[in-house]
């Protein structure tokens, strides 16, 4: 259809407004291709920012119609924004009983965007990131049962078979937590300023007690509630979104990481999480339903648990002297408050693994 001087108008009064990011003209054109769209229709806007991949609702005559995840703004490589990698894990779980979004696409094609990019359908529901997100549970649900539900939802992931799925060659040499903790203590040491014993002393204590790894398979990296999407109907998780920490690995790895964003306090995660007073369930009985559904012993929780904080430290070390030295744009954060929190993070760590509770 050859355009009209009014389509072009509109398109071009569309694109002027498009975030940064889009290439409004390039996939509008590869969407009315691929999609059968009127361009004129199409629209984006911006779902999530900042350091992670970036995520973009696409809108057909206003309504959230796709989604559309690339790499960060000057990403130069890196596994941790593969978006390539994060598409090809989502579209191999889509057959399984793991609630993803369906993946459409996964293209790469500077004449579209200069970056890959995952294509998906959008997924209608909520995450929980913050105290007013518990009013959109549903009047037949609970905060009690989303989380539940949320444990289900890992347990499907934990339960996938990675050979039958395909994703069989990330598995990667070595033991899982042992590659972590060497990496995660070797990106400490490149970027801190400063002399901070206590994460060596914890690095040093967790590789003296690593469990011996029995449960290997697909571990999500981040779970949480506001990598959840929840039903609004039912407040039943209906998709697990931001893929891009996955590995393989044990996957008890990640019920550890989720109770320690659950209950270790907020002010030293920064991710606020239901608590036990807003309905949520005990860390005891989220494992324990965990243990249920997957016959996996829970015994070594609170060392994951431990390993997930004391990681936190190192990742929040580096977001202090990025903060220092000016390289973190417009992020308004404390630099003092963000350093202070290091040292918190790495000695509630050790309480974990002296108590071998969270």
């Amino acid at each position: 259809m050859t355009p009209t001087p009014d389509s072009t108008r509109t398109q071009q009064a569309a694109a002027a407004s498009d975030p940064q990011g889009i290439n409004g003209p390039a996939l509008r054109r590869w969407i009315a291709r691929t999609q059968g769209a009127d361009p004129q229709d199409v629209g984006f806007s911006v779902l999530s920012v900042g350091r992670s991949n970036l995520t973009f609702v696409v809108t057909l005559a206003g309504a959230p119609r796709w989604v559309l995840r690339r790499p960060p703004l000057g990403h130069q490589g890196g596994s941790a924004h593969d978006v390539q990698r994060e598409g090809r894990i989502m579209a191999a779980l889509g057959p399984t009983d793991v609630p993803v979004p369906t993946i459409l696409e996964i293209v790469d094609d500077p004449d579209v965007l200069e970056v890959p990019f995952v294509f998906q359908d959008h997924c209608p529901g909520f995450p929980i990131h913050a105290p007013d997100d518990l009013a959109l549970i549903p009047a037949g649900g609970s905060v009690r049962d989303s989380m539940l539900s949320m444990v289900r939802a890992l347990a499907a992931v934990h339960a996938v078979d990675i050979d039958a799925v395909g994703l069989g060659d990330l598995r990667r040499p070595g033991g899982f937590v042992e590659r972590q903790l060497r990496r995660w203590l070797g990106q400490f040491e490149a970027i801190t300023t400063r002399d901070l014993p206590v994460i060596a002393e914890v690095q040093a204590q967790l590789s003296r007690s690593i469990p011996p790894e029995t449960s290997t398979g697909l571990v999500h990296g981040d779970v949480k509630p506001n990598n959840m999407l929840f039903d609004r109907d039912t407040g039943e998780v209906r998709a697990i979104v931001d893929w891009e920490l996955s590995s393989i690995g044990d996957v008890v790895t990640d019920l550890g990481y989720l109770l320690s964003m659950m209950f270790v306090d907020d002010s030293l995660t920064g991710i606020w999480t239901p608590s036990v007073e807003d309905g949520s369930p005990t860390a005891e009985e989220l494992t324990r339903t965990y243990a249920s559904l997957t016959g996996r012993d829970t015994s070594d929780v609170p060392y994951y648990a431990a390993f997930a904080v004391w990681k936190l430290a190192c990742i929040r070390e580096g977001v202090y002297t990025r903060l220092k030295q000016g390289r973190m744009g417009d992020l308004d954060v404390d630099p003092e408050q963000a350093g202070a929190s290091v040292e918190a993070l790495a000695a509630s760590a050790l309480d974990i693994l002296s108590s071998g509770r969270i």
